[in-house]
């Protein structure tokens, strides 16, 4: 590969010219954008790597734990922010281990529920009997931010958006496994159900990211959405090695871009915050052998 990075300086500007695999690109900014253009430039090189493909079992075996420690790492580290509710953390672990639920729930009763699908219909209802008792816990709990950077009335709103979807799903399961076990014929579509789930999935991940201070919101938005988010709703999956064999790269890029962003910039993160940050750094590196 033929990389080339030339720079002039003109009129204060910054010109960055990128020459890659015989294709010339050209970036502008006025010498702020070079937060982005390292990174980026990383990201790029990365793709002209010759890149491996794990099976199911290395994965299993050499990835999923890595994986699964980034995100405890990556939760432990957002609860030192000041006011940023416990209690979501375990919320979202719930919500996470019914993806594989809502997989067999599709493959047994692809269009309609009925007595193929009610063991998996009765896992996802204990699970969200789970969550509604911590969802009311965090009401108990919550309080009004005294810190000037913490917006925390959004995430609240969101949190309560979040409890009144939880009901409504909730109260229809209950009636449909009802109407199951009654042998009632009723007519409630599978993909329903597993789309007022994933509505619960976004409610939550935009409430963890509402309680992030102003100051560091950017950052951790776009880890969490690029990163968290998308490792959480495929980790359990059945065919979850295939999302890492086809994202790595971008994957890779989210990582290295909060690093700096919190580690070279010159931000004041909260105390204990910068082993944890370190931690997801060395996990993620530790796995790129597998991959490159």
């Amino acid at each position: 590969m033929l990389c080339t990075i030339s720079r002039h300086m003109l009129h204060r500007s910054f010109h960055l010219f990128l020459t890659l695999g015989g294709y010339s690109f050209k970036l502008y900014g006025i010498m702020k954008p070079m937060k982005f253009i390292l990174p980026l430039f990383f990201f790029l090189s990365l793709h002209a790597q010759a890149q491996k493909s794990l099976t199911p079992q290395a994965f299993q075996i050499n990835v999923r734990p890595v994986l699964s420690g980034i995100l405890n790492d990556f939760y432990q580290m957002i609860a030192l922010f000041p006011d940023f509710p416990q209690e979501l953390s375990g919320i979202v672990v719930q919500l996470e281990s019914m993806n594989t639920d809502k997989e067999h729930l599709l493959t047994s009763c692809p269009r309609l529920v009925n007595d193929s699908c009610y063991s998996h219909l009765r896992a996802i209802q204990n699970k969200l009997s789970l969550i509604q008792a911590r969802t009311l816990k965090l009401f108990v709990h919550q309080k009004i931010s005294s810190s000037l950077h913490l917006n925390t009335i959004t995430g609240m709103r969101l949190v309560q958006d979040f409890h009144a979807t939880l009901e409504e799903v909730k109260g229809e399961l209950d009636n449909s496994t009802l109407m199951i076990k009654a042998s009632i014929r009723h007519k409630k579509e599978t993909y329903q159900i597993v789309k007022q789930l994933d509505e619960l999935n976004t409610l939550i991940s935009l409430a963890i990211v509402e309680y992030i201070p102003y100051t560091y919101k950017e950052d951790f938005r776009h880890f969490f959405f690029n990163f968290v988010h998308p490792i959480q709703q495929h980790i359990s999956k059945n065919r979850n090695y295939e999302f890492l064999n086809r994202n790595v790269n971008s994957l890779n890029f989210a990582v290295n871009l909060l690093n700096m962003n919190l580690t070279k910039r010159n931000k004041k993160t909260p105390e204990g915050m910068s082993p944890y940050l370190s931690l997801i750094h060395n996990r993620w590196n530790s796995l790129l052998r597998f991959y490159f």
